[in-house]
């Protein structure tokens, strides 16, 4: 997962999102996840990345919330490193800078972080 971020940071793009893996309902991961009990969302909304209570599938070395937890932060360091922000300063103005770090400055709720 940093070797990803790192490389989202050396490529320095207009944009990058990061995802974690979800077993949606009929997929292949998803029968793996039922097989192997590992512990998948009670509604729909859990299966969204961004929602409050969303449940990705845990590693062989990581917890579902370690993921999480790493996920959320890559979106903070990408998005308010100063090399990024400032290339977005000079393509596409100060302004769109600034309204992404006012976007960058606001934590996603989550409940499976505690």
């Amino acid at each position: 997962m940093q070797a990803t971020l790192d490389l989202a940071l050396d490529l320095n793009c207009e944009f990058a999102n990061f995802y974690v893996a979800m077993a949606y309902p009929g997929s292949q991961l998803y029968k793996d996840a039922l097989r192997k009990d590992w512990p998948l969302p009670e509604t729909w909304n859990g299966y969204s990345q961004h929602a409050v209570d969303t449940l990705p599938l845990p590693t062989k070395y990581l917890s579902a919330a370690e993921v999480l937890r790493f996920r959320d932060d890559a979106f903070q360091v990408y998005f308010r490193n100063p090399n990024y922000l400032a290339m977005i300063s000079r393509k596409f103005g100060p302004e769109t800078a600034a309204h992404i770090g006012e976007m960058a400055s606001h934590k996603l709720e989550r409940r499976y972080l505690s």
